[in-house]
């Protein structure tokens, strides 16, 4: 079994909106704390997952506050950011370097199974996390399969929602029978629930406030004694 994520939830921002932000604090400062403030006009959604992503990759800690490598990150050229951001990417996602599959030859298939025993996501969401890591892997020069490269996203398949062990049991289920409906503990992980409830743009800031705190404590909950 891969390694659980124990840093909290895991980059879902695109992560073309992720070096935006680095650059646009390169250009200005970079503040104390990085809270949703910093975003001025920009959506919910956007803020909590470039926040959510700064925290995964330890450039701020649990309060928002810039670390020193936020700094280095923020103020290198493009190209020294590339190797800033392939120790980031590896620190913060251990299963993926020398676990349960070789990234450097596993299928887009393994690679999908992968997020999902990590982080206990689905749908959608395998979708985000996928997307900023191959991104993330393929600007920093990280070795990726071609396969993994050319990944296509899955939230619109019949079986996007499903864990390994229904997917394998519907290629085999006969024609015309219906697969057993997902378990209770196979629905998508509350915190990721939390977030996608973000993206309502008639939550105001005072409860999208509220509800990134519940996120922050449920990833607290997770985390090794």
């Amino acid at each position: 079994m891969s390694e659980k994520a124990k840093s909290g939830p895991p980059p879902y921002a695109t992560f073309s909106s992720f070096i935006s932000f680095l650059n646009r604090l390169r250009d200005t400062t970079i503040p104390s704390r990085i809270d949703a403030t910093v975003f001025g006009n920009a959506s919910g959604s956007l803020s909590y997952s470039i926040i959510a992503t700064l925290k995964f990759l330890k450039l701020v800690d649990a309060d928002g506050v810039p670390l020193p490598a936020m700094s280095k990150l923020v103020n290198a050229s493009d190209a020294e950011r590339k190797p800033q951001i392939a120790a980031l990417i590896k620190d913060a996602y251990p299963s993926f370097f020398g676990g349960d599959i070789d990234i450097t030859k596993a299928t887009a298939g393994q690679f999908d199974d992968l997020i999902r025993e990590t982080f206990e996501s689905s749908g959608s969401t395998v979708d985000k996390i996928a997307g900023f890591f191959i991104a993330a892997a393929t600007f920093s020069g990280i070795e990726l399969s071609a396969l993994i490269k050319s990944r296509k996203n899955i939230a619109t398949s019949a079986t996007a929602g499903k864990s390994k062990k229904q997917r394998r049991a519907a290629d085999e289920e006969p024609d015309g029978r219906e697969p057993p409906p997902p378990t209770v503990m196979e629905a998508k992980a509350l915190e990721y629930q939390l977030i996608d409830l973000l993206k309502n743009e008639e939550i105001g800031e005072e409860e999208k406030a509220a509800i990134w705190t519940l996120v922050r404590f449920l990833a607290t909950q997770k985390a090794p004694g």
